[in-house]
């Protein structure tokens, strides 16, 4: 589908109010609730022939979900307490959207992205779809903190303070290098090194950072769905030195005591070789944070462990964490008021790491040396900054004379440009200025550019103004901004500029407007999202499917005594083999396979055996006679008949009797009876799924489906 703009009736009830995932969904923080679009499948019928938001609205399934309604269970009843630890504001508000991230990709079930969202209550909530399709709660963060100040902190009321959150980011995933393949060339590395660790930031209401780890459980009679493991806990504490008022006066105790935080964000993961003698890896990350007026950074240490010693082989490596507060920027920053927003830019394997912030009327942009950026004690010429005013836009030079532009910035995002391999900042603000800024044009100029997106939000002001005769006088204001790859989408509200603006909840308007990251491209260029399928060419299809082969007939050693995976799942990889390989290692492989099988078992599969030197064969049905006895431990049957499947595609199978069932994508299996699949959302292959099949297929449905957790053919995520 092509992305134009999109008009939502909503309007937004924090800053940055939008989040996009790697899987392609949107959400938009909406009052008390949150909107989610779901972009359609390509197969899906698009409708173009409506006016051009209503028509892009039909790219998308959009759905509501409420987020402010809870149990007594989820959220007890809090009765006032001292005025150091309670406040009517969080306890009494009706529990609005203030915050919104969705997960790194891997961590919700089927390998998708879980949404984080954060109420005015102060409660931080995990929200991920059911297999029905409707998004539900499935964990409370404030739960896991409560449990874990409760043995530290015996002061009850400081207890519940220390359990609110206040704000939150995601971090990087924590990825465990690869280990060498002693197996075979067709080993798959391990979830740890695929998808990573994850670790989640948030501050609470005691201006404590801590650092989370989130696990999925994988045992499907768990009674919670996620689990969460602190990591470490840092206090930020306010440095009088650094305060513009009289140290030690009743109006700077005030000011000390109500600061709070109220925007984080995460840098990237610096890998060095651990010390630790079951250590796996190390790496050094920092996590900024906008304290008050303030900027703090807080540098984390995180090791992983081998644990061996676990019992539950889902968790194969324990996290430990080491964190303080980096001060390498000293008082770089005293003079300057910082009001929110703040985003890192980076590339991989790059020498300088850049770090933006919103201030007054401008921004500050900082560049550390790496060995700043891992705080280590180096003097602070490792450390440049530099500030970056706003300017209104006159249509001449910008220089002295320029208004400046004194809205508070309200946006960060940084989209990858991929012909250059350059991350590109793009911000917005509650008065309509947008700029853009890549770390290496930060010195070379104190101009910013205007966003690609810029000219759609002008063109939807001027609409917007014309329609209302308001006689140019239209204020848009910039709530959101999110990206996905090289994609970037802004969220805008109009409002007249000369009245006091009324509107009922039924004329509230939200905007979203995409673009490319670089500006290079103009409006003409194509947006096409989701990105097409890749190559679904017989031969690419083969390849892909070998991958799968390999794993299941290769075993480390050859023993296939050691195979967890059932002998019927053997049989039909070696089959497949046979059917659609032309690959002489897999050929080889299969016809070992079948010996194996055929001297374990007692059956005769000369006729395979002989087959594997001939790629493309067919292998008949087998008789009624064949399929008794030991021969139902391998070969497949008719649910319907009885009767024998044959062997003649890659993709579906077919009894004597003539009936028909699709192979899974992944096991090779045929899928005979209805409610026992799952999807791929792109193209729309099927699998078995390992929570539906209960018979001795389903533990080595459950193995192949931790390896093979994408589809094996297009990458896309699985759906019940």
């Amino acid at each position: 589908m092509m992305l134009g703009p999109l008009e939502l009736q909503l309007f937004p009830s924090c800053f940055n109010c939008i989040s996009w995932s790697a899987d392609g969904e949107i959400a938009v923080a909406a009052g008390e609730y949150v909107q989610i679009l779901t972009p359609k499948h390509t197969t899906e019928k698009e409708g173009g022939n409506g006016p051009g938001s209503q028509a892009a609205t039909k790219n998308w399934n959009v759905t509501r979900i409420r987020t402010n309604v809870f149990t007594n269970g989820e959220w007890p009843i809090i009765h006032p307490q001292k005025r150091e630890n309670f406040s009517i504001g969080p306890e009494q508000s009706t529990s609005t959207v203030v915050g919104l991230a969705w997960s790194p990709p891997g961590l919700a079930k089927y390998r998708r992205c879980v949404l984080a969202v954060l109420t005015s209550g102060l409660l931080l909530s995990f929200y991920d779809i059911s297999p029905q399709g409707k998004w539900t709660r499935v964990a409370i963060v404030n739960d896991c903190l409560s449990s874990y100040f409760r043995s530290l902190v015996d002061d009850e009321e400081l207890r519940l303070r220390k359990s609110n959150i206040r704000s939150f980011t995601w971090c990087p995933p924590l990825k465990v290098p690869i280990p060498e393949q002693h197996a075979t060339s067709y080993a798959v590395p391990p979830p740890e090194s695929r998808w990573g660790m994850y670790l989640l930031s948030v501050t609470n209401d005691d201006n404590d950072v801590i650092l989370l780890q989130a696990r999925r459980s994988t045992d499907p009679t768990s009674t919670s769905l996620y689990s969460f493991e602190v990591l470490s806990v840092t206090s930020l504490h306010e440095h009088t030195e650094n305060q513009n008022v009289q140290p030690g006066s009743i109006f700077s105790s005030a000011l000390r005591n109500r600061a709070r935080a109220s925007f984080m964000s995460p840098g990237p993961w610096i890998y060095q070789p651990t010390k630790e003698i079951k250590g796996v890896c190390s790496a050094i990350g920092n996590v900024a944070i906008t304290l008050g007026a303030k900027l703090k950074m807080v540098r984390h240490v995180v090791t992983l462990i081998s644990d061996n010693g676990q019992t539950d082989s889902a968790v194969k490596y324990k996290a430990r964490c080491v964190s303080e507060e980096n001060t390498s920027y000293g008082g770089l920053l005293n003079n300057y008021h910082l009001t929110g927003a703040l985003h890192w830019l980076h590339t991989e394997g790059s020498t300088e790491i850049g770090l933006a912030v919103a201030s007054f009327a401008g921004m500050i942009a900082l560049r550390f040396t790496r060995a700043a950026y891992q705080g280590e004690k180096t003097a602070k010429k490792g450390i440049q900054v530099k500030e970056l005013p706003f300017y209104e836009p006159t249509g001449s030079n910008i220089g002295t004379d320029s208004p400046r532009h004194w809205e508070q910035t309200s946006a960060m995002t940084v989209a990858l440009d991929k012909v250059s391999q350059t991350p590109i900042l793009h911000l917005g603000t509650v008065g309509g200025y947008t700029a853009t800024m890549t770390l290496s044009g930060i010195q070379s100029s104190n101009e910013l550019p205007e966003t690609p997106w810029k000219k759609q939000l002008d063109n939807a002001r001027e609409q917007f103004d014309i329609a209302r005769d308001l006689g140019g006088y239209t204020i848009s204001r910039t709530w959101g901004l999110a990206s996905h790859d090289s994609l970037v989408v802004a969220a805008f509200t109009l409002h007249p500029g000369d009245t006091v603006e009324y509107r009922t909840s039924a004329e509230e308007r939200t905007t979203l407007v995409f673009s490319h990251a670089n500006a290079e491209f103009t409006e003409h260029d194509d947006l096409a999202f989701p990105y097409p399928l890749p190559d679904r060419s017989p031969d690419t299809l083969r390849r892909k499917r070998e991958a799968a082969l390999g794993y299941i007939l290769f075993t480390e050693g050859g023993d296939y005594s050691r195979l967890a995976l059932s002998r019927k799942a053997l049989y039909a990889a070696a089959c497949c083999a046979i059917v659609d390989s032309q690959n002489d290692n897999i050929l080889s492989q299969a016809r070992e396979a079948l010996k194996w099988l055929a001297s374990g078992i007692d059956v005769d599969l000369s006729n395979e055996i002989g087959k594997c030197s001939a790629p493309g064969s067919t292998v008949d049905a087998k008789t009624a006679e064949q399929l008794e006895g030991s021969g139902q431990q391998i070969f497949e049957q008719c649910t319907i008949c009885d009767a024998g499947l044959s062997w003649y595609s890659a993709v579906e199978a077919q009894c004597a009797a003539g009936h028909l069932f699709v192979r899974c994508g992944v096991t090779f299996l045929a899928i005979q009876e209805p409610g026992l699949s799952k999807f791929c959302s792109r193209c729309g292959t099927e699998y078995l799924s390992e929570d539906l099949v209960h018979d001795e297929l389903e533990h080595t449905c459950r193995i192949l489906s931790d390896v093979f957790d994408t589809c094996i053919y297009c990458s896309g995520k699985f759906q019940a």
